[in-house]
């Protein structure tokens, strides 16, 4: 029996950091973790050194350079890939719409919405080596129109989550039928990581109410289980279905 190979980018910390772990622990699997800077990752290291699964690669998220060099390495050991979670992102701006800073701004696009779909561009051929072919992006309830938080200053952060499901969506939409792809947008939960405490403050809560191994968990739960009927579904990691 063949080895499941899964591909997370972001999975230097939080909630990638965590989903790592539980793909780690399981027999029979490869799993090639993106970071940004590998040397600086020392947690994801030490995972890596005592997990002979692991394989840290680098992998910035807009970095076409970046993922054509990983699809290599990914075809060398392992010849395809089961499942990609499109984990990396960023969450920084917090202005009004009347000051948004427009640099910030397509950062924000260019990390969180066009890095997966380079993701998606350089590992479509290795998905195709295999039959399970999930492509899983990481989104938020923030990129939900239908939620629109009231009194939230998420123009930048929203809108690239919002540009993010229109791309897992299209993706779905041209290759479910046609390549038995499986793509979803995953909202991972109001998380208590270190983005979830800056919403938190915004929210006037204390904390985010999921842990992050309780986030990581549900991801996970969702990723084993999805269908080919789920492709082109936002979904929650608690499995509930967002609106868009």
């Amino acid at each position: 029996m063949s080895s499941q190979s899964w591909l997370i980018s972001g999975a230097n910390r939080g909630i990638g950091f965590e989903i790592l772990k539980i793909i780690a622990a399981r027999p029979n699997t490869i799993v090639f973790a993106g970071a940004r800077t590998p040397s600086k990752a020392t947690d994801l290291q030490n995972l890596a050194a005592s997990s002979p699964n692991v394989h840290v690669i680098q992998l910035e998220s807009n970095s076409v350079s970046d993922a054509a060099a990983a699809a290599k390495t990914i075809q060398k050991i392992a010849g395809g890939l089961d499942v990609v979670i499109a984990n990396a992102g960023m969450g920084t701006n917090w202005q009004p719409a009347t000051e948004v800073d427009l640099e910030s701004m397509n950062q924000h696009f260019q990390v969180n919405a066009v890095g997966p779909l380079i993701l998606f561009q350089a590992m479509y051929p290795l998905l195709m080596k295999r039959k399970t072919r999930k492509f899983i992006t990481v989104s938020s309830t923030v990129g939900s129109l239908a939620t629109n938080y009231p009194g939230v200053p998420d123009t930048a952060y929203g809108a690239s989550k919002a540009a993010l499901n229109f791309v897992t969506k299209s993706i779905a939409k041209e290759h479910a039928a046609k390549d038995g792809i499986i793509a979803i947008p995953l909202h991972p939960g109001a998380v208590d990581t270190d983005l979830g405490k800056t919403v938190a403050t915004i929210f006037g809560r204390e904390k985010m109410p999921v842990t992050v191994e309780q986030s990581a968990q549900g991801v996970m739960n969702v990723v084993d289980s999805a269908t080919i009927e789920q492709s082109g579904h936002f979904l929650s990691f608690d499995g509930s279905e967002v609106p868009w």
